[in-house]
């Protein structure tokens, strides 16, 4: 993909108007070509899509939706949920910002029949046998309580200090090597999960943690999918492409996630589908 200096930014804007229907903005850069696959599914097409423009942040995308003039170009701007919807924090209200419904867009991706036709594709079977073969809820099962115990940590010590690295530390470092390949280690989760808890306790106390982290922990088991608590980007990704790899076939986290947009049930994409067709028609004029 051809990189833009960011002084060209707005004339690039300008150049794809007459191309599309409304503009859309996400935060990752270099991202641009999977978001407007994205945004194919979620509206089957409906709305017209020619480039989507990377704001290099949640906050640069934020700011840019507080300023934006709706009157004079329609727009949506993208954001995941992160840390504050993890802990049921509300999303900003403002007009044509969407926020997903989950940690990010990554969650939205992992669905047992669209991961089924992946593998049925790397092995020549049929989507049955490979929904027996990949064993989605045995997997989702054996990693599903130690994570929503860690981002229920994790959004507690980041609440009190917001500048601690989360996160950001990825699942490969919790992860350990077995002859099938790698797997989550359950006692390395609990190390990084009690780290995070003693660094807020050391902020606010043990009180304060305490319930902090309970009343995060019981939101995430009572969503219907509590892994969408979960950083769907640097754990839930990466660990199901060790689980696939552990079943003879490596495929880049990259392009798991371009073949998971288009396939499997595409309700899970209803939200931001309906956001955009909302921005569209201008609905929030």
């Amino acid at each position: 993909m051809i990189k833009w200096p960011s002084r060209s930014k707005s004339a690039i804007r300008k150049l794809f108007e007459p191309l599309q229907e409304i503009d859309i903005y996400v935060e990752d850069t270099n991202d641009e070509a999977f978001y407007r696959a994205l945004l194919k599914s979620a509206t089957k097409d409906e709305v017209k899509v020619a480039r989507v423009f990377a704001l290099g942040g949640r906050k640069n995308v934020i700011d840019a939706a507080k300023n934006h003039n709706h009157h004079e170009r329609r727009a949506l701007f993208i954001i995941d949920g992160d840390l504050p919807w993890v802990r049921g924090e509300p999303a900003p209200n403002i007009i044509g910002l969407h926020c997903h419904e989950a940690y990010c867009i990554e969650n939205l991706l992992l669905c047992e029949k669209a991961l089924s036709f992946v593998l049925s594709q790397e092995e020549g079977i049929t989507e049955d046998q490979a929904k027996l073969r990949l064993n989605y809820n045995n997997w989702t099962n054996s990693v599903e309580q130690p994570l929503i115990e860690l981002f229920a940590a994790f959004a507690t010590s980041h609440k009190f200090i917001p500048s601690i690295s989360t996160v950001a530390q990825g699942v490969e470092m919790m992860c350990i090597q077995q002859p099938t390949g790698k797997v989550l280690d359950k006692a390395k989760v609990e190390v990084a999960k009690n780290r995070a808890l003693i660094a807020s306790e050391s902020i606010v106390g043990v009180e304060d943690t305490d319930s902090t982290y309970d009343e995060v922990l019981d939101r995430l088991k009572n969503l219907t999918s509590p892994l969408y608590g979960v950083s769907g980007k640097t754990f839930l990704l990466p660990l199901i492409a060790h689980h696939i790899k552990s079943l003879g076939h490596q495929i880049k986290q990259k392009a798991l996630r371009m073949r998971l947009v288009s396939a499997g049930n595409m309700t899970r994409f209803d939200s931001l589908g309906n956001a955009l067709r909302g921005v569209a028609r201008g609905d929030h004029l």
